[in-house]
């Protein structure tokens, strides 16, 4: 058994690791092949910018023919000389422009201005001139003064576009303006980049000893040039003096060499470095990977031999685990002493029991939550029922001093009113019969009548006030202000919105008789607590709709009181705060809600809304 599942371990292993191994030579050299052509496009970019730089300098020469001044038979050298001033700004030409006749005489040059020589024996003005076409050089090295330049030539035309010579620049390959881009680019370690011509002389590099070097001494660059081909090769470092060391130093060295020609001219661009710099990452992922298959392999063999002694343990202490859940033990758990396919089951025989005590602690805590609730519903209930209690009590009582008060009315006036009016009647009955009747009499009966109606009123008003169904619920809020606060010296300011104008006196809808009567009595039991309690001077009520609902906005600068303290005496059983709790209740008719605030000493602000959903809208 031991031995099976080491070799199979093993087996399963060394499978692994070489289907990993052909992804990674893959890999590695798909790495490879990335890095190489890295270095062509490096090339190919540094190329078709040079081409560029020449191809705008190849108009500026062009540019002198094109503008039609340039006449080599008169005397009046002026416009050539601007001509050529013009072309030389901004240019790579740093040793001149100059013109040449068909004989190859130098007639005008900028900057040093007329020269006296004859550049006809240099190949390429012969070919210019010959040819009638543009000619980029090599680096031309003169005769007599050893100078070191490259050419660059178009042919000359007059204003007719006749041929009349060539106009040509000179570049010194030393100067900045040759070097500073490639000089410009990053490099790492020894990697050289290079601008050479179709000789495989250097015309310029980011190592200044290499300027002037002859760096193809295969002809294999050349052959690249001429054929307008871009490669990736391999080249031998050898020979003294490239990349700043000796043949010595380094020994036959093998670089990357990537080159890309120009277009313009007979040049090119390789970027070379050290074949090990090249290939060093995929050289170290070689080597990682085969450290990391002999450990995978070690690791491997340590971990089946682990395995095999390692599977009946696990399954004994799982057997006794069982055992002990069976019998009811749950506090103790389940140890797990592998994380294979047993400890797996292991975990789940542990997530078991975990579970099981959770659920048991979970029973007997909603078994304590729910008493818990239970106690505070029944809580909830008796108070509720207090809250009734009182209220039903108040109600009761509330409409038995209105009872008494009615009576009192009835006896204190009308019914002493009726007793003098019959007593009145007999009166004028009896002066009736003796002819005694006089127009007095009938004014003061008159009068006595008026008085009792005028009672009748007075009680039938304080029952519903006609104010409310003449006027609407606006003036019966003014008429309760002026009942309850002016006859008290208290100042009121009564504002209704436009929009709560519209809802109570809309032409197209109005509000439920029944609604606007609740509402009404909102707000007189507002007022009334206002009028009793509050020890204001001043009190301001808003009527407001917003949309949503009306809104009733009553504020006062009296006394103030501590809400919390009159709510909770309230529920205590207490008078005190019955009215406040009573608009509460009224306001819950409507579903709506009263939100009282008050400090004491800083007065007190009630705000009641009623919501749209419970506003019975009629329409008319």
């Amino acid at each position: 058994m031991q031995k099976k599942i080491i070799v199979s371990t093993l087996l399963s292993v060394i499978v692994i690791l070489l289907g990993l191994g052909i992804i990674s030579n893959l890999s590695i050299n798909d790495s490879i092949g990335h890095s190489l052509t890295e270095r062509t496009d490096l090339a190919a970019i540094l190329a078709s910018y040079t081409d560029y730089r020449l191809q705008n300098n190849l108009t500026r020469l062009y540019d002198i023919s094109l503008s039609g001044s340039i006449d080599l038979n008169d005397d009046d050298w002026e416009p050539e000389d601007n001509a050529l001033k013009t072309a030389y700004q901004y240019s790579i030409f740093t040793d001149g422009i100059f013109l040449l006749d068909l004989k190859g005489n130098v007639v005008r040059s900028y900057p040093l201005g007329q020269q006296k020589r004859n550049l006809m024996g240099n190949p390429y003005v012969r070919r210019t001139i010959e040819e009638n076409r543009a000619v980029i050089s090599n680096i031309y090295t003169e005769e007599g003064t050893n100078k070191r330049v490259i050419y660059v030539l178009v042919p000359l035309t007059d204003k007719n576009g006749w041929k009349i010579g060539a106009v040509g620049g000179e570049i010194n390959p030393t100067n900045y303006i040759m070097t500073n881009l490639i000089r410009s680019i990053p490099t790492r370690g020894d990697t050289i980049i290079e601008l050479v011509d179709s000789f495989g002389v250097v015309i310029a590099s980011n190592n200044p000893v290499r300027v002037f070097a002859c760096s193809d001494r295969n002809k294999i660059l050349g052959n690249l040039i001429n054929s307008k081909q871009k490669s990736v090769m391999k080249c031998h470092r050898c020979h003294e003096g490239e990349g700043g060391a000796t043949g010595t130093e380094r020994g036959k060295t093998i670089d990357m060499l990537a080159f890309a020609p120009l277009s313009e001219a007979p040049w090119g661009i390789s970027v070379r470095e050290s074949e090990k710099m090249v290939f060093a990452p995929s050289s170290q992922l070689r080597k990682k990977f085969l450290i990391l298959g002999l450990i995978s392999i070690g690791s491997a063999l340590v971990f089946s031999l682990g395995i095999s002694r390692s599977i009946v343990t696990p399954i004994r202490s799982l057997t006794m685990a069982t055992k002990k859940i069976a019998g009811g033990i749950l506090k103790e758990p389940v140890r797990v002493v592998s994380r294979d396919e047993i400890g797996a089951l292991g975990m789940s025989f542990e997530t078991m029991r975990v579970k099981l005590s959770e659920s048991l602690d979970k029973i007997q805590k909603y078994n304590t939550e729910l008493e818990e609730r239970v106690f505070e519903r029944t809580m909830e209930l008796q108070q509720s029922r207090k809250r009734l209690s009182i209220l039903l009590h108040e109600v009761i009582r509330a409409q038995e001093e209105e009872r008494k008060r009615i009576a009192r009315e009835l006896h204190d006036e009308t019914s002493q009113s009726i007793a003098a009016l019959g007593m009145s009647i007999e009166i004028a009955a009896i002066a009736l019969k003796e002819n005694a009747l006089t127009p007095e009499t009938i004014y003061e009966l008159r009068a006595k009548v008026t008085q009792l109606l005028e009672g009748i009123s007075r009680l039938i008003h304080d029952l519903r006030p006609p104010v409310l169904d003449d006027l609407g619920l606006e003036s019966g809020v003014r008429w309760l202000l002026e009942r309850h606060l002016s006859v008290k010296g208290i100042k009121y300011q009564l504002n209704a919105s436009e929009e709560f104008q519209k809802l109570i006196s809309s032409e197209e809808t109005i509000l439920d008789d029944k609604t606007v009567f609740r509402l009404f009595r909102i707000i007189q039991e507002a007022i009334i607590n206002v009028s009793k309690h509050a020890q204001a001077s001043n009190v301001a009520v808003s009527l407001l709709f917003d949309g949503q609902g009306v809104k009733v906005h009553i504020k006062d600068n009296g006394i103030g009181f501590d809400v919390q303290t009159v709510f909770e005496e309230a529920d205590s059983g207490t008078v005190s705060g019955f009215g406040l709790i009573g608009l509460k209740e009224r306001a819950a008719l409507l579903e709506g809600t009263v939100d009282i605030r008050s400090i004491p000493g800083e007065g007190t602000e009630i705000t009641i809304i009623i919501p749209l959903s419970s506003l019975e809208v009629q329409d008319v």
